[in-house]
């Protein structure tokens, strides 16, 4: 998910490290932009700010280029007076919910709706509304569903939803705001997305696959077989240690 959630924790990330979210630099922007205002800055003071900071932090910032997003950001942000920095810990889904996405009866349109669904609840939490759009790029969608079809495919799988009436499109043009109908608070908490990483194999767990938690780092995995325990990543890191390890212990007995 490109979406950054805990946003006191980038922020520090930014003030210590000077990170830069690369793959969504507005992520970046909006927070350092809540940060400046809440420590007493002025909309130039902040502009000014954040345009040092890319100067400095961003490979390729052309300040020229970006001028006009930041100067937006800050405005909406300053509007809204709020300055106050994302902490979402958890996303809950209702019963009624997945009892509609299995109605779909379709692997790729259930994960699809579902993805929708707990990024709906992500921006009602992020915008304090109850509205359930969702306002982000469709690659980030699909990625996140793990549905891995073309961009024309993608634009027909949203088309059918909408035809079933899970989901609108915005009426603006250009816009790829999608709002999410079938969100149902009215019945019980059935399944909680406290991690985002991996998140649809969460639905899918729910859905009888069989699903783990990688034992080093806990994000959620497919096995490949009965034995496997780590994620891809935490098992090359731990090959690499022990390899490390066994290569010190050979240059020791060696010097002996």
């Amino acid at each position: 998910m490109k979406l950054i959630l805990n946003e006191k924790n980038k922020l520090e990330e930014s003030l210590n490290n000077g990170y830069v979210d690369i793959n969504k630099p507005s992520n970046t922007i909006r927070i350092l932009i809540k940060y400046y205002f809440s420590i007493g800055m002025n909309k130039p003071q902040v502009i000014d700010s954040i345009d040092k900071f890319f100067s400095k932090h961003m490979k390729n910032y052309n300040s020229i280029k970006w001028q006009r997003l930041i100067e937006n950001m800050t405005n909406y942000v300053y509007k809204g007076k709020d300055y106050s920095l994302l902490n979402i810990t958890k996303v809950e889904i209702t019963e009624n919910e997945l009892k509609t996405i299995e109605k779909l009866n379709n692997i790729k349109f259930e994960k699809l709706a579902f993805t929708l669904l707990v990024y709906a609840k992500i921006y009602n939490q992020m915008n304090n509304t109850d509205e359930n759009w969702v306002n982000e790029e469709h690659k980030y969608i699909f990625s996140d569903a793990k549905v891995a079809v073309t961009i024309k495919e993608q634009g027909k799988m949203i088309h059918n939803l909408k035809e079933l009436g899970f989901v609108e499109s915005s009426v603006m043009v250009n816009s790829t705001n999608i709002k999410v109908n079938f969100a149902d608070l009215d019945s019980p908490i059935v399944l909680t997305v406290g991690d985002f990483r991996n998140f649809i194999y969460v639905y899918l767990r729910w859905k009888g696959e069989n699903i783990k938690s990688c034992e080093k780092c806990n994000i959620l995995i497919i096995p490949s077989n009965n034995c496997q325990k780590y994620c891809k990543d935490c098992a090359k890191m731990i090959k690499y240690s022990k390899v490390a390890s066994m290569n010190k212990r050979r240059r020791e007995e060696k010097a002996k």
